[in-house]
């Protein structure tokens, strides 16, 4: 869990690919006939550099059973396609395109995706024809825990595996797991697991004991070291909580790093100055509609064009973010009624604003006084920061960063009404968030938040 290193499969998945990339613009050149080798070549040493990055970097290689089924076709194509964009992007700012041909540039990134396609595609047929040759694994254990698991793997079951059923702790608790829904049958006690795994007969255990079991859990493990089996532990629910943990360096001495900012370093100086490339640019489109907006704010209600209120920002900190007024108050005490649908303290185009996420707008200035970012965790009211926090563990985790103008919840609708259970989501959403940020995922998040905020239904 600590340290997460890139499986063998994956390592030659991305070298497969490579491959593909480098043979299909040797055959798109060769089609051609002759031309300049060297642009070429140096075209394929970006593209070594800059699709492996793209590839470990966009949010679709991490959605769940994305490498279970057909789906698994799609990241490689859209880690290509971006790829490709991009140095064409680079290309045409560098003012070389006219030293390409358009046909082996065609021809490349056809051959390219038909060569990813075809290769991924026999690969998962392949697979998929020899896991049933291959011996299941089972689970160690009869909990909740593994009851969970079970669902999860039924629900986008690996290639390489199928799960044969599960091992519970003793004679008696093999009697009562019986009568419980497992999804999988108990196949003994784990004793019969020891003598079977010795056998060979599993390809993996998934040891997922209870937490008052965690002595037995040890004594099982110790016992399957002597067997030729691989070994996984499920973890429980708190140590979920820890995946972000890894190992740091600090002042010579080892420690594990459980809860930090994903901006600290270079990454830092990296996301402050994204920041200001995004603000700049979307102050600069949409200045003349923000002045549109002040001014009918003042002409159809009584009171300020802008509303200013108290959020937590980066540590904790207060601070004062700018939005367009849309209420005919203005609330920023120790209690605030949300927003309902309807509301009857809306001015005129309060509403409209609130739905597109045009009264959003001014907070581009709290990001280029360093206060806020353009893609992070959205800011909650103190007074709803002061609520959530004691129901909700990890909730202020989401305040190690800047807080943002849109974010990773927000582009999958979590917005809106402040239900405890819809707090627990956008919560699990900011986290994941900051466990995975790269630059990358942001522009992915800002390319998805035009269609996914302008008009939610949730936003009101």
């Amino acid at each position: 869990m600590l340290i997460q290193s890139r499986p063998a499969s994956t390592t030659a998945s991305l070298c497969a690919d490579l491959a593909v990339i480098g043979s299909t613009l040797w055959l798109a050149h060769w089609l051609r006939g002759p031309d300049n080798v060297g642009i070429y070549l140096q075209s394929c040493l970006v593209a070594f550099l800059l699709y492996p990055t793209i590839s470990a970097a966009l949010p679709i290689r991490s959605q769940p059973g994305m490498a279970t089924r057909l789906q698994a076709l799609w990241p490689p194509l859209a880690a290509w396609a971006c790829t490709l964009v991009l140095m064409l992007v680079v290309a045409w700012m560098a003012k070389v395109t006219a030293d390409y041909s358009r046909v082996v540039v065609g021809s490349w990134a056809l051959f390219g995706a038909v060569g990813l396609l075809g290769w991924r595609g026999l690969g998962h047929l392949a697979t998929r024809g020899a896991a049933t040759d291959k011996r299941p694994a089972v689970i160690a254990g009869a909990s909740d825990r593994a009851r969970r698991f079970a669902r999860q793997f039924q629900s986008a079951p690996p290639l390489e595996a199928t799960l044969a059923g599960c091992f519970s702790g003793s004679k008696q608790a093999v009697q009562e797991a019986s009568a419980d829904d497992l999804s999988v049958p108990v196949l003994g006690d784990l004793d019969d697991l020891v003598k079977r795994a010795r056998k060979g007969e599993f390809s993996t255990i998934f040891v997922a004991m209870r937490p008052e079991e965690e002595e037995t859990g040890r004594q099982l493990v110790a016992a399957l070291c002597d067997t030729p089996t691989s070994v996984y532990v499920v973890p429980s629910a708190h140590a979920e909580e820890l995946a972000q943990a890894r190992w740091v360096d600090y002042g010579g001495m080892p420690l594990v790093s459980i809860f930090e900012t994903p901006y600290s370093g270079v990454n830092g100086w990296i996301k402050r100055v994204e920041d200001l490339l995004f603000a700049t640019f979307m102050l600069l489109a949409a200045a003349v509609p923000m002045l549109a907006i002040a001014a009918a704010v003042r002409l159809t209600s009584p009171g300020p064009a802008l509303f200013s209120q108290r959020r937590h920002g980066i540590d904790g900190r207060e601070i004062r973010i700018l939005k367009f007024r849309t209420m005919t108050v203005l609330e920023d005490g120790g209690a605030i009624s949300q927003a309902v649908r309807g509301d009857s303290r809306y001015t005129p185009i309060g509403a409209f604003l609130r739905r597109t996420s045009l009264d959003e707008l001014p907070q581009i200035f709290n990001v280029l006084r360093g206060e806020m970012s353009v893609v992070g965790p959205r800011p909650h009211a103190v007074s709803v920061n002061e609520q959530y926090r004691k129901l909700i563990p990890g909730y202020m985790l989401r305040h190690r960063v800047r807080p943002g103008i849109t974010g990773w919840a927000q582009i999958h609708g979590l917005r809106g009404s402040d239900t405890l259970q819809n707090m627990e989501k956008r919560v699990r959403y900011d986290l994941w968030y900051l466990t995975r940020w790269s630059v990358w995922l942001d522009l992915w998040i800002v390319a998805r938040s035009i269609p996914a905020l302008a008009g939610h239904r949730n936003a009101f």
